[in-house]
Protein backbone atom coordinates (compact mmCIF):
# COMPACT_ATOMS: atom_id res chain seq x y z
CA UNK A 1 0.00 0.00 0.00
CA UNK A 2 1.37 3.36 -0.55
CA UNK A 3 1.88 5.84 1.39
CA UNK A 4 0.89 9.53 0.30
CA UNK A 5 1.80 12.87 1.40
CA UNK A 6 -1.76 13.41 2.62
CA UNK A 7 -1.07 10.56 4.69
CA UNK A 8 1.34 11.53 6.10
CA UNK A 9 0.20 14.89 6.86
CA UNK A 10 -2.06 13.28 8.78
CA UNK A 11 -0.17 11.68 11.41
CA UNK A 12 0.82 13.01 14.48
CA UNK A 13 3.75 15.67 14.80
CA UNK A 14 5.60 13.18 17.18
CA UNK A 15 4.90 10.30 14.11
CA UNK A 16 6.62 13.50 11.50
CA UNK A 17 9.15 14.08 13.66
CA UNK A 18 10.31 10.35 13.49
CA UNK A 19 10.23 9.69 9.74
CA UNK A 20 11.97 12.57 9.43
CA UNK A 21 14.94 11.84 11.83
CA UNK A 22 14.83 8.92 9.91
CA UNK A 23 15.34 10.17 6.05
CA UNK A 24 18.06 12.54 7.70
CA UNK A 25 19.94 9.69 9.43
CA UNK A 26 19.35 7.48 5.72
CA UNK A 27 21.01 10.59 3.75
CA UNK A 28 23.99 10.89 6.23
CA UNK A 29 24.24 7.10 6.20
CA UNK A 30 24.46 7.36 2.53
CA UNK A 31 26.88 10.14 2.25
CA UNK A 32 29.50 8.69 5.11
CA UNK A 33 29.28 4.87 2.92
CA UNK A 34 29.55 6.39 -0.60
CA UNK A 35 31.03 9.38 -0.15
CA UNK A 36 32.83 10.06 3.04
CA UNK A 37 34.53 6.71 3.77
CA UNK A 38 35.69 6.56 0.47
CA UNK A 39 37.54 10.09 0.42
CA UNK A 40 38.62 9.53 3.98
CA UNK A 41 40.74 6.43 2.78
CA UNK A 42 42.30 8.79 0.07
CA UNK A 43 42.93 11.53 2.64
CA UNK A 44 44.96 8.90 5.33
CA UNK A 45 46.92 7.90 2.06
CA UNK A 46 47.63 11.48 1.15
CA UNK A 47 48.28 12.02 4.60
CA UNK A 48 50.81 9.43 4.91
CA UNK A 49 52.48 10.55 1.46
CA UNK A 50 53.07 13.59 3.08
CA UNK A 51 54.54 12.41 5.92
CA UNK A 52 56.96 10.49 3.94
CA UNK A 53 57.76 13.13 1.77
CA UNK A 54 58.01 15.92 4.97
CA UNK A 55 60.74 13.11 6.04
CA UNK A 56 62.82 13.03 2.77
CA UNK A 57 62.64 16.73 2.26
CA UNK A 58 63.86 17.10 5.78
CA UNK A 59 67.20 15.06 5.12
CA UNK A 60 67.37 16.96 2.16
CA UNK A 61 68.08 20.22 3.61
CA UNK A 62 70.06 18.62 6.43
CA UNK A 63 72.46 17.15 3.57
CA UNK A 64 72.00 20.60 1.49
CA UNK A 65 72.88 22.97 4.89
CA UNK A 66 76.13 20.51 5.25
CA UNK A 67 76.74 20.69 1.27
CA UNK A 68 79.78 23.37 1.96
CA UNK A 69 81.25 21.19 5.21
CA UNK A 70 81.07 18.02 3.42
CA UNK A 71 82.77 19.66 0.30
CA UNK A 72 85.75 21.16 2.57
CA UNK A 73 86.14 18.07 4.00
CA UNK A 74 86.20 16.09 0.98
CA UNK A 75 88.89 18.92 -0.11
CA UNK A 76 91.12 18.41 2.82
CA UNK A 77 91.21 14.45 2.90
CA UNK A 78 92.41 15.10 -1.34
CA UNK A 79 94.87 17.71 0.13
CA UNK A 80 96.04 15.00 3.01
CA UNK A 81 95.87 11.61 0.70
CA UNK A 82 98.23 13.89 -1.80
CA UNK A 83 100.49 14.69 0.78
CA UNK A 84 100.49 10.79 1.43
CA UNK A 85 101.36 9.95 -1.85
CA UNK A 86 104.02 12.07 -1.93
CA UNK A 87 105.45 10.69 1.10
CA UNK A 88 104.90 7.17 -0.65
CA UNK A 89 106.44 6.90 -3.90
CA UNK A 90 105.13 4.40 -6.73
CA UNK A 91 106.99 1.53 -7.97
CA UNK A 92 108.92 3.16 -10.59
CA UNK A 93 110.32 5.70 -8.27
CA UNK A 94 112.00 3.10 -5.95
CA UNK A 95 114.94 2.56 -7.69
CA UNK A 96 116.01 6.35 -7.98
CA UNK A 97 115.04 6.41 -4.13
CA UNK A 98 117.95 3.60 -3.41
CA UNK A 99 120.22 5.63 -5.35
CA UNK A 100 119.64 8.25 -3.47
CA UNK A 101 120.24 6.82 0.05
CA UNK A 102 123.59 4.89 -1.41
CA UNK A 103 124.77 8.23 -3.05
CA UNK A 104 123.90 9.85 0.44
CA UNK A 105 125.92 7.62 2.41
CA UNK A 106 128.99 7.92 -0.18
CA UNK A 107 128.73 11.92 0.04
CA UNK A 108 129.17 11.27 4.26
CA UNK A 109 132.15 9.57 3.63
CA UNK A 110 130.74 5.84 4.39
CA UNK A 111 131.56 2.79 2.31
CA UNK A 112 129.26 0.51 1.19
CA UNK A 113 130.04 -3.21 2.21
CA UNK A 114 126.68 -4.57 1.91
CA UNK A 115 123.68 -3.04 0.30
CA UNK A 116 120.75 -5.71 -0.28
CA UNK A 117 117.02 -4.83 -0.92
CA UNK A 118 115.20 -7.20 -0.08
CA UNK A 119 111.53 -8.75 -1.19
CA UNK A 120 108.93 -5.85 -0.51
CA UNK A 121 105.96 -6.87 2.14
CA UNK A 122 102.52 -6.12 1.41
CA UNK A 123 100.82 -4.08 4.13
CA UNK A 124 97.62 -3.08 2.53
CA UNK A 125 97.21 0.25 0.45
CA UNK A 126 101.56 0.46 0.52
CA UNK A 127 104.32 -2.28 0.60
CA UNK A 128 107.75 -1.96 2.87
CA UNK A 129 111.05 -2.96 0.98
CA UNK A 130 113.59 -3.50 3.76
CA UNK A 131 117.40 -2.79 2.58
CA UNK A 132 120.13 -4.83 4.49
CA UNK A 133 122.76 -2.24 4.87
CA UNK A 134 126.15 -2.65 6.67
CA UNK A 135 128.56 0.43 5.76
CA UNK A 136 132.20 0.99 7.53
CA UNK A 137 132.97 4.68 8.01
CA UNK A 138 133.29 7.46 11.43
CA UNK A 139 130.71 7.69 14.28
CA UNK A 140 130.24 10.88 12.89
CA UNK A 141 129.69 10.08 9.34
CA UNK A 142 127.18 7.56 10.42
CA UNK A 143 125.34 9.94 11.86
CA UNK A 144 125.49 12.24 9.19
CA UNK A 145 124.20 9.99 7.06
CA UNK A 146 121.34 9.08 8.84
CA UNK A 147 120.44 12.57 9.13
CA UNK A 148 120.30 13.36 5.69
CA UNK A 149 118.61 10.13 5.07
CA UNK A 150 115.61 11.32 7.55
CA UNK A 151 115.37 14.83 5.44
CA UNK A 152 114.25 13.14 2.37
CA UNK A 153 110.37 13.55 1.29
CA UNK A 154 109.81 10.10 1.31
CA UNK A 155 109.44 8.06 4.45
CA UNK A 156 112.78 5.96 5.31
CA UNK A 157 113.07 3.89 8.80
CA UNK A 158 115.94 2.42 10.13
CA UNK A 159 115.85 -0.30 12.32
CA UNK A 160 117.76 -3.26 14.10
CA UNK A 161 121.25 -1.09 14.23
CA UNK A 162 124.44 -2.29 14.93
CA UNK A 163 128.08 -0.64 15.29
CA UNK A 164 130.81 -3.09 15.58
CA UNK A 165 134.62 -1.59 15.74
CA UNK A 166 136.25 -2.33 12.33
CA UNK A 167 140.01 -0.40 13.03
CA UNK A 168 141.04 2.46 13.85
CA UNK A 169 142.48 4.62 10.75
CA UNK A 170 145.62 6.58 9.32
CA UNK A 171 144.55 9.59 11.65
CA UNK A 172 143.87 8.10 14.74
CA UNK A 173 140.02 7.84 14.48
CA UNK A 174 137.98 5.00 15.14
CA UNK A 175 136.10 3.24 11.88
CA UNK A 176 132.81 1.64 12.56
CA UNK A 177 130.90 -0.99 10.80
CA UNK A 178 127.29 0.23 11.12
CA UNK A 179 124.83 -2.14 9.79
CA UNK A 180 120.45 -1.63 10.01
CA UNK A 181 117.12 -2.41 7.97
CA UNK A 182 116.36 0.59 6.27
CA UNK A 183 113.03 0.64 5.23
CA UNK A 184 111.24 2.43 2.89
CA UNK A 185 107.47 2.15 1.45
CA UNK A 186 105.77 2.37 -2.11
CA UNK A 187 102.31 3.05 -2.72
CA UNK A 188 100.36 -0.22 -4.03
CA UNK A 189 98.37 0.52 -7.22
CA UNK A 190 94.66 -0.97 -7.57
CA UNK A 191 95.33 -4.12 -9.06
CA UNK A 192 98.62 -4.71 -7.23
CA UNK A 193 96.66 -4.26 -3.66
CA UNK A 194 93.72 -6.17 -5.51
CA UNK A 195 96.02 -9.43 -6.60
CA UNK A 196 96.93 -9.35 -2.84
CA UNK A 197 93.89 -9.64 -1.38
CA UNK A 198 93.09 -12.26 -3.64
CA UNK A 199 95.98 -14.06 -2.81
CA UNK A 200 95.18 -13.75 1.33
CA UNK A 201 91.52 -15.53 0.55
CA UNK A 202 93.07 -17.93 -1.31
CA UNK A 203 95.39 -18.91 1.81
Amino acid sequence: MAITLDDIVKLSNQKKILILTGIVLLIFGAYYYFIYNSKKNDIDQLQSKLEVLQIDLKKKQAIAGNLERYKKEVARLNDDLKKALIKLPGKKEIPSLLSNISRLGKESGLEFLTFSPKPEVSKGFYAAIPIDIKVSGSFYEVAVFFDKVSRLSRIVNATFLKMTKAKSSGEGGILLNTSCVVTTFRFLEEEESGIDEAKKKTK
